[in-house]
Protein backbone atom coordinates (compact mmCIF):
# COMPACT_ATOMS: atom_id res chain seq x y z
CA UNK A 1 0.00 0.00 0.00
CA UNK A 2 1.04 3.92 -0.24
CA UNK A 3 1.79 3.37 3.49
CA UNK A 4 4.43 0.43 2.87
CA UNK A 5 4.91 -0.67 -0.61
CA UNK A 6 3.18 0.22 -3.77
CA UNK A 7 1.06 -2.66 -6.17
CA UNK A 8 3.37 -2.83 -9.20
CA UNK A 9 0.46 -2.33 -11.68
CA UNK A 10 -0.39 1.61 -10.39
CA UNK A 11 2.58 2.73 -10.69
CA UNK A 12 2.45 4.65 -14.02
CA UNK A 13 1.91 8.08 -14.79
CA UNK A 14 -0.64 10.38 -15.13
CA UNK A 15 -3.05 9.47 -18.01
CA UNK A 16 -4.33 12.75 -18.62
CA UNK A 17 -1.04 14.39 -19.90
CA UNK A 18 -0.30 10.81 -22.05
CA UNK A 19 -3.43 10.25 -23.95
CA UNK A 20 -4.30 13.87 -24.69
CA UNK A 21 -2.05 16.84 -26.30
CA UNK A 22 -2.57 19.78 -24.85
CA UNK A 23 -2.97 22.61 -27.91
CA UNK A 24 -0.33 25.33 -26.93
CA UNK A 25 -2.82 27.84 -26.63
CA UNK A 26 -4.31 25.78 -23.63
CA UNK A 27 -1.02 25.37 -22.19
CA UNK A 28 -0.55 29.12 -22.40
CA UNK A 29 -4.37 29.63 -20.72
CA UNK A 30 -3.41 27.27 -18.07
CA UNK A 31 -0.10 28.14 -16.81
CA UNK A 32 -1.30 31.88 -16.50
CA UNK A 33 -3.90 30.49 -14.90
CA UNK A 34 -1.67 29.20 -12.15
CA UNK A 35 0.10 32.72 -11.73
CA UNK A 36 3.34 31.10 -14.40
CA UNK A 37 4.47 33.31 -17.55
CA UNK A 38 4.10 31.29 -20.37
CA UNK A 39 7.59 32.53 -21.74
CA UNK A 40 11.09 31.53 -21.39
CA UNK A 41 12.49 32.44 -18.60
CA UNK A 42 15.36 35.12 -19.28
CA UNK A 43 18.77 36.44 -17.29
CA UNK A 44 17.56 39.40 -15.68
CA UNK A 45 18.88 42.08 -13.17
CA UNK A 46 15.62 42.92 -12.17
CA UNK A 47 13.91 41.65 -9.19
CA UNK A 48 16.97 41.87 -6.65
CA UNK A 49 15.98 40.97 -3.05
CA UNK A 50 17.90 43.40 -0.57
CA UNK A 51 20.11 40.47 1.53
CA UNK A 52 22.05 41.09 4.67
CA UNK A 53 25.85 39.70 4.04
CA UNK A 54 26.56 36.74 6.85
CA UNK A 55 29.22 34.94 5.09
CA UNK A 56 31.58 33.97 8.24
CA UNK A 57 32.52 30.80 6.46
CA UNK A 58 34.21 29.93 2.83
CA UNK A 59 33.54 28.02 0.45
CA UNK A 60 34.60 26.85 -2.83
CA UNK A 61 34.26 29.80 -5.38
CA UNK A 62 33.70 27.85 -8.94
CA UNK A 63 31.96 30.71 -11.45
CA UNK A 64 31.76 28.75 -14.31
CA UNK A 65 31.50 25.29 -15.99
CA UNK A 66 35.03 25.98 -18.35
CA UNK A 67 36.29 22.39 -17.50
CA UNK A 68 32.74 21.03 -18.22
CA UNK A 69 32.93 21.11 -22.23
CA UNK A 70 29.50 19.19 -22.09
CA UNK A 71 28.24 21.59 -19.84
CA UNK A 72 29.66 24.79 -21.21
CA UNK A 73 27.61 24.67 -24.39
CA UNK A 74 24.37 24.40 -22.94
CA UNK A 75 23.43 27.77 -22.20
CA UNK A 76 19.60 28.18 -20.98
CA UNK A 77 17.81 25.14 -20.26
CA UNK A 78 14.63 23.70 -22.46
CA UNK A 79 12.04 23.64 -20.04
CA UNK A 80 8.62 23.23 -21.98
CA UNK A 81 4.96 24.61 -20.96
CA UNK A 82 4.22 20.79 -20.52
CA UNK A 83 6.59 20.40 -18.13
CA UNK A 84 6.41 23.88 -16.11
CA UNK A 85 2.59 22.36 -15.71
CA UNK A 86 3.60 18.94 -14.89
CA UNK A 87 5.49 20.25 -12.07
CA UNK A 88 3.14 23.00 -10.75
CA UNK A 89 0.34 20.94 -11.01
CA UNK A 90 1.60 17.18 -10.00
CA UNK A 91 4.49 18.09 -7.56
CA UNK A 92 7.06 16.77 -10.13
CA UNK A 93 8.13 16.11 -13.66
CA UNK A 94 10.88 14.70 -15.63
CA UNK A 95 13.65 16.48 -17.95
CA UNK A 96 14.89 14.09 -20.89
CA UNK A 97 18.68 13.84 -21.96
CA UNK A 98 18.68 17.28 -19.40
CA UNK A 99 22.60 16.50 -18.78
CA UNK A 100 25.22 14.99 -20.83
CA UNK A 101 25.72 11.56 -20.71
CA UNK A 102 29.98 12.75 -20.65
CA UNK A 103 29.04 15.26 -17.45
CA UNK A 104 26.85 12.24 -16.02
CA UNK A 105 30.04 9.51 -16.53
CA UNK A 106 32.97 12.17 -14.91
CA UNK A 107 30.34 13.17 -12.27
CA UNK A 108 29.83 9.28 -11.42
CA UNK A 109 34.17 8.55 -11.67
CA UNK A 110 34.54 11.29 -8.97
CA UNK A 111 32.15 11.15 -6.53
CA UNK A 112 32.06 7.28 -6.16
CA UNK A 113 35.14 7.17 -4.99
CA UNK A 114 34.80 10.41 -2.92
CA UNK A 115 32.28 8.80 -1.58
CA UNK A 116 34.02 5.41 -0.67
CA UNK A 117 36.51 7.34 1.66
CA UNK A 118 33.41 8.72 3.36
CA UNK A 119 31.38 5.44 4.14
CA UNK A 120 31.87 5.88 7.93
CA UNK A 121 30.42 9.11 8.29
CA UNK A 122 27.65 8.58 6.25
CA UNK A 123 26.64 5.25 8.55
CA UNK A 124 27.57 8.02 12.14
CA UNK A 125 24.96 10.01 10.39
CA UNK A 126 22.29 7.18 10.06
CA UNK A 127 22.91 6.51 13.49
CA UNK A 128 22.01 10.27 15.12
CA UNK A 129 19.08 10.68 12.90
CA UNK A 130 17.82 7.32 14.67
CA UNK A 131 19.06 8.55 17.91
CA UNK A 132 17.32 11.92 17.30
CA UNK A 133 14.18 9.83 17.06
CA UNK A 134 14.94 7.58 20.23
CA UNK A 135 11.78 7.57 23.09
CA UNK A 136 15.11 7.40 25.22
CA UNK A 137 15.80 10.99 26.24
CA UNK A 138 19.49 10.56 26.96
CA UNK A 139 19.68 9.56 23.28
CA UNK A 140 17.62 12.37 22.15
CA UNK A 141 19.98 14.75 23.86
CA UNK A 142 23.09 13.39 23.17
CA UNK A 143 22.36 12.14 19.89
CA UNK A 144 25.68 13.75 18.24
CA UNK A 145 28.06 13.06 20.52
CA UNK A 146 27.07 9.26 20.31
CA UNK A 147 27.58 8.97 16.84
CA UNK A 148 30.16 10.70 16.68
CA UNK A 149 32.42 8.51 19.46
CA UNK A 150 31.97 5.53 17.29
CA UNK A 151 35.12 4.17 16.05
CA UNK A 152 33.79 2.44 12.60
CA UNK A 153 31.07 0.53 10.46
CA UNK A 154 30.94 -2.63 12.86
CA UNK A 155 29.83 -0.12 15.39
CA UNK A 156 27.50 1.94 13.71
CA UNK A 157 25.65 -1.01 12.46
CA UNK A 158 25.61 -2.52 16.24
CA UNK A 159 24.32 0.56 17.46
CA UNK A 160 22.01 0.56 14.62
CA UNK A 161 21.01 -2.83 15.24
CA UNK A 162 20.24 -1.62 19.07
CA UNK A 163 17.41 0.57 18.17
CA UNK A 164 15.63 -1.92 15.90
CA UNK A 165 17.23 -0.99 12.71
CA UNK A 166 18.53 -4.04 11.20
CA UNK A 167 21.41 -3.35 8.58
CA UNK A 168 18.82 -4.69 5.57
CA UNK A 169 15.96 -2.19 6.74
CA UNK A 170 18.39 0.61 5.72
CA UNK A 171 17.35 2.23 2.69
CA UNK A 172 20.69 3.88 1.42
CA UNK A 173 23.73 5.75 2.56
CA UNK A 174 23.62 9.36 1.98
CA UNK A 175 26.60 11.81 1.39
CA UNK A 176 26.03 15.29 2.18
CA UNK A 177 27.48 18.34 -0.11
CA UNK A 178 30.47 17.00 -2.11
CA UNK A 179 30.70 20.79 -3.90
CA UNK A 180 31.82 22.27 -0.29
CA UNK A 181 34.40 19.63 0.28
CA UNK A 182 37.99 21.07 -0.73
CA UNK A 183 39.79 17.42 -0.61
CA UNK A 184 37.11 15.59 -2.70
CA UNK A 185 38.53 15.71 -5.69
CA UNK A 186 35.22 16.36 -7.39
CA UNK A 187 35.41 19.59 -9.94
CA UNK A 188 32.19 17.90 -12.46
CA UNK A 189 29.88 17.91 -9.07
CA UNK A 190 31.03 21.57 -7.85
CA UNK A 191 30.27 22.55 -11.30
CA UNK A 192 27.61 21.40 -11.78
CA UNK A 193 25.39 22.43 -8.61
CA UNK A 194 26.84 25.82 -9.03
CA UNK A 195 25.97 25.85 -12.93
CA UNK A 196 23.65 28.72 -13.63
CA UNK A 197 22.57 25.88 -16.66
CA UNK A 198 20.92 23.71 -13.10
CA UNK A 199 19.97 26.87 -11.18
CA UNK A 200 18.06 28.66 -14.07
CA UNK A 201 16.24 25.37 -14.89
CA UNK A 202 15.16 25.71 -10.63
CA UNK A 203 14.02 29.49 -11.38
CA UNK A 204 11.80 28.47 -14.34
CA UNK A 205 10.01 25.69 -12.31
CA UNK A 206 10.16 27.27 -8.92
CA UNK A 207 9.08 30.57 -10.69
CA UNK A 208 11.43 31.98 -8.45
CA UNK A 209 13.81 35.10 -9.52
CA UNK A 210 16.17 34.27 -6.98
CA UNK A 211 17.84 31.01 -6.33
CA UNK A 212 20.29 29.77 -3.99
CA UNK A 213 22.09 26.84 -3.90
CA UNK A 214 20.84 24.89 -0.89
CA UNK A 215 22.52 21.11 -0.95
CA UNK A 216 23.35 18.11 -2.89
CA UNK A 217 23.27 14.68 -1.63
CA UNK A 218 24.78 11.32 -3.30
CA UNK A 219 22.18 8.35 -2.68
CA UNK A 220 24.09 4.92 -2.34
CA UNK A 221 21.47 2.15 -2.42
CA UNK A 222 23.45 -0.93 -2.10
CA UNK A 223 22.07 -4.55 -2.88
CA UNK A 224 19.97 -5.43 -0.40
CA UNK A 225 18.81 -1.87 1.07
CA UNK A 226 15.45 -1.86 2.01
CA UNK A 227 12.51 0.36 0.44
CA UNK A 228 12.79 4.64 1.23
CA UNK A 229 9.52 5.76 3.05
CA UNK A 230 7.38 8.14 1.75
CA UNK A 231 8.75 11.35 3.03
CA UNK A 232 8.93 15.30 1.89
CA UNK A 233 11.76 16.97 1.28
CA UNK A 234 11.31 20.47 2.95
CA UNK A 235 10.36 18.40 6.51
CA UNK A 236 13.77 18.01 6.54
CA UNK A 237 15.09 21.79 5.55
CA UNK A 238 15.41 24.20 7.65
CA UNK A 239 13.30 26.43 5.95
CA UNK A 240 9.96 28.20 6.41
CA UNK A 241 8.79 28.24 2.75
CA UNK A 242 7.07 26.31 -0.61
CA UNK A 243 9.17 26.75 -2.84
CA UNK A 244 12.50 24.11 -2.69
CA UNK A 245 13.48 21.91 -5.73
CA UNK A 246 15.55 18.90 -6.28
CA UNK A 247 16.82 17.62 -9.17
CA UNK A 248 17.30 14.21 -8.95
CA UNK A 249 20.11 12.48 -11.31
CA UNK A 250 20.61 8.64 -11.88
CA UNK A 251 24.39 7.99 -12.54
CA UNK A 252 23.12 5.04 -14.46
CA UNK A 253 20.08 3.76 -16.38
CA UNK A 254 17.53 2.99 -14.71
CA UNK A 255 14.80 0.18 -15.31
CA UNK A 256 11.00 -0.16 -14.96
CA UNK A 257 9.87 -0.93 -11.76
CA UNK A 258 8.82 -4.77 -12.67
CA UNK A 259 12.27 -4.56 -13.62
CA UNK A 260 13.93 -3.56 -10.63
CA UNK A 261 13.55 -0.22 -10.99
CA UNK A 262 14.59 1.90 -7.80
CA UNK A 263 14.20 5.28 -9.61
CA UNK A 264 11.85 8.32 -7.28
CA UNK A 265 7.62 7.28 -6.96
CA UNK A 266 5.84 10.40 -6.68
CA UNK A 267 2.02 10.91 -5.41
CA UNK A 268 0.48 13.74 -7.65
CA UNK A 269 -0.42 16.40 -6.02
CA UNK A 270 0.61 15.44 -2.56
CA UNK A 271 2.61 18.98 -2.65
CA UNK A 272 -0.33 20.76 -2.52
CA UNK A 273 -2.59 19.00 -0.28
CA UNK A 274 -2.06 22.04 3.04
CA UNK A 275 -4.26 19.66 4.93
CA UNK A 276 -2.27 16.97 5.58
CA UNK A 277 0.21 18.67 7.82
CA UNK A 278 -1.93 21.38 9.38
CA UNK A 279 -4.54 19.18 10.90
CA UNK A 280 -2.11 16.03 11.73
CA UNK A 281 1.24 17.58 12.29
CA UNK A 282 4.52 16.17 11.64
CA UNK A 283 3.22 12.82 13.23
CA UNK A 284 0.30 12.32 12.70
CA UNK A 285 -1.69 8.91 12.37
CA UNK A 286 -2.98 9.87 8.71
CA UNK A 287 1.04 9.36 7.41
CA UNK A 288 -0.17 6.08 8.28
CA UNK A 289 -2.54 5.03 6.01
CA UNK A 290 -1.91 7.49 2.72
CA UNK A 291 -3.15 4.93 0.26
CA UNK A 292 -6.96 5.71 1.65
CA UNK A 293 -6.10 9.02 1.92
CA UNK A 294 -5.03 9.52 -2.14
CA UNK A 295 -5.73 6.01 -3.44
CA UNK A 296 -3.27 3.65 -5.26
CA UNK A 297 -4.07 5.36 -8.63
CA UNK A 298 -2.10 8.75 -7.68
CA UNK A 299 1.40 7.30 -7.54
CA UNK A 300 3.52 8.28 -10.66
CA UNK A 301 7.10 7.60 -11.85
CA UNK A 302 9.20 8.27 -15.02
CA UNK A 303 11.01 4.93 -15.31
CA UNK A 304 12.63 3.87 -16.75
CA UNK A 305 15.52 6.42 -17.22
CA UNK A 306 18.49 6.38 -19.54
CA UNK A 307 21.62 8.22 -18.66
CA UNK A 308 21.27 11.91 -18.86
CA UNK A 309 17.15 11.68 -17.42
CA UNK A 310 16.81 13.78 -14.52
CA UNK A 311 13.27 14.07 -12.24
CA UNK A 312 12.17 17.14 -10.71
CA UNK A 313 10.01 17.33 -7.47
CA UNK A 314 8.51 20.45 -5.04
CA UNK A 315 9.73 20.52 -1.41
CA UNK A 316 6.65 19.14 -0.20
CA UNK A 317 5.90 16.26 -2.73
CA UNK A 318 5.58 12.84 -1.33
CA UNK A 319 8.15 10.29 -2.35
CA UNK A 320 9.99 7.25 -2.29
CA UNK A 321 11.88 4.59 -3.64
CA UNK A 322 10.95 0.48 -3.79
CA UNK A 323 14.12 -1.51 -1.84
CA UNK A 324 16.92 -3.17 -3.54
CA UNK A 325 16.67 -6.86 -2.41
CA UNK A 326 16.39 -8.10 -5.24
CA UNK A 327 19.27 -6.45 -7.30
CA UNK A 328 22.43 -8.83 -7.16
CA UNK A 329 25.53 -7.87 -6.03
CA UNK A 330 27.78 -5.37 -7.70
CA UNK A 331 24.72 -3.75 -9.04
CA UNK A 332 24.44 -0.89 -6.54
CA UNK A 333 22.18 2.40 -7.33
CA UNK A 334 23.77 5.57 -7.35
CA UNK A 335 22.15 8.51 -7.67
CA UNK A 336 23.08 12.52 -7.34
CA UNK A 337 20.55 15.09 -6.35
CA UNK A 338 20.47 18.96 -6.22
CA UNK A 339 18.50 21.02 -4.68
CA UNK A 340 17.73 24.99 -4.62
CA UNK A 341 15.69 27.18 -2.44
CA UNK A 342 13.75 30.37 -3.36
CA UNK A 343 16.53 33.34 -3.17
CA UNK A 344 13.83 34.81 -0.42
CA UNK A 345 13.27 31.80 1.69
CA UNK A 346 13.92 32.50 5.58
CA UNK A 347 15.10 29.69 8.26
CA UNK A 348 13.28 28.88 10.68
CA UNK A 349 13.70 30.05 14.46
CA UNK A 350 13.30 26.49 15.82
CA UNK A 351 15.70 24.99 12.86
CA UNK A 352 18.60 23.74 15.46
CA UNK A 353 18.29 23.96 18.71
CA UNK A 354 21.01 24.00 21.90
CA UNK A 355 20.69 20.49 21.72
CA UNK A 356 21.04 19.94 17.73
CA UNK A 357 17.03 18.77 17.90
CA UNK A 358 14.05 20.39 16.34
CA UNK A 359 11.15 20.91 17.61
CA UNK A 360 8.94 19.98 13.94
CA UNK A 361 10.69 18.50 11.27
CA UNK A 362 12.51 15.62 10.74
CA UNK A 363 16.37 14.81 11.07
CA UNK A 364 18.19 13.58 8.01
CA UNK A 365 19.54 17.21 6.68
CA UNK A 366 20.78 18.01 10.18
CA UNK A 367 24.22 16.91 8.80
CA UNK A 368 24.18 19.41 5.72
CA UNK A 369 22.77 22.45 7.39
CA UNK A 370 24.48 22.41 10.72
CA UNK A 371 27.95 24.32 10.00
CA UNK A 372 25.93 27.17 8.72
CA UNK A 373 22.74 27.83 9.86
CA UNK A 374 23.35 28.95 13.48
CA UNK A 375 25.35 31.94 11.94
CA UNK A 376 21.97 33.55 10.44
CA UNK A 377 19.69 35.53 12.05
CA UNK A 378 16.22 33.62 11.90
CA UNK A 379 13.11 34.90 9.76
CA UNK A 380 15.52 37.49 7.49
CA UNK A 381 16.64 37.31 4.13
CA UNK A 382 20.40 36.21 4.47
CA UNK A 383 23.72 35.26 2.65
CA UNK A 384 25.82 32.72 3.63
CA UNK A 385 28.82 31.14 1.35
CA UNK A 386 27.26 27.97 2.12
CA UNK A 387 24.04 28.70 0.58
CA UNK A 388 25.32 30.78 -2.15
CA UNK A 389 22.94 32.81 -4.49
CA UNK A 390 23.23 30.72 -7.84
CA UNK A 391 20.53 32.41 -10.54
CA UNK A 392 20.49 34.79 -11.46
CA UNK A 393 24.54 34.91 -12.84
CA UNK A 394 25.04 38.28 -12.25
CA UNK A 395 23.93 38.19 -8.20
CA UNK A 396 25.96 34.93 -7.58
CA UNK A 397 28.15 34.46 -4.83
Amino acid sequence: GLDRRINKSSKKANPKFNNKRLRKSEIDDLVRGIGLQPVQVKSSKSNKVSNQSNDKQQAPQVKTTESLPAMSNLESPSISLQQQLDYSRNGHTVLRSFIPQQTIEQLKSEIVPYANSQTLAAWKQKVEVQLADSADEYYRQNSQSIANGLADIEACQDMLESLGMANGDLPFLQFFNTWRAKDSNAPTVRQLCLSPYLAQAASILMDSPTVKLYQDSLFHKRAGDGWTPWHSDSRMAPFDTSKMITFWIPLQKVPTPENGGTGLLFVNYSHSDFALPYWNGAEGKEYERLEQRYGSGSIAHHMPMSVGDVTVHNGWTLHSADGAEFVEEGEDRYAFSVTFVDGNAEVRADALLENNQQTKGDMEDVWSYRPWVTQVEPRTSFRHALVPIVWPVERND
